[in-house]
């Protein structure tokens, strides 16, 4: 009996370590695409992913480098214009709300903008998701 526990510990112990290390590798593919895609909607990084995937020869890149140059500002150019109207859209969605939501889901909404506005100032967001408090605990 005891050798049957000992391997039905030893067969979770491993089926354990197994799932850690699947989350922990799956969390560092993601980190690392959406840190590829944020780079992206830079000048430069627009230009190093196009060099990268076509691998141009010098030649090339100095005959692409102006075009590469140009729609990298447009790229830009175009992010800046939807993070504006994406700001827009959620100021028309908060103002709309409002009449229906109670104080205190007013409070939430305030808090997630608050977010939101450090994720696209940053880059980053929280890394946690929002507690809910009771309103008698609300500041």
């Amino acid at each position: 009996m005891k050798t049957k526990l000992k391997y039905t510990l030893a067969f979770v112990a491993v089926l354990l370590i197994g799932f850690i290390l699947g989350f922990l590798v799956s969390g560092r593919l993601i980190h690392s695409r959406v840190n590829r895609m944020q780079k992206y909607y830079t000048k430069k990084g627009f230009r190093y992913e196009f060099r990268r995937v076509l691998h141009p020869t010098q030649e090339q890149i100095k005959k692409m480098q102006p075009v590469l140059q140009n729609y990298a500002q447009k790229n830009r150019k175009n992010m800046m214009l939807f993070r504006a109207q994406q700001q827009r859209l959620m100021e028309n969605l908060h103002h709309d709300l409002k009449p229906f939501l109670t104080p205190e889901q007013i409070h939430r909404l305030e808090i997630m903008e608050k977010r939101r506005m450090r994720f696209m100032k940053n880059g980053t967001g929280p890394h946690r998701p929002m507690r809910m408090r009771p309103a008698q605990q609300r500041d």
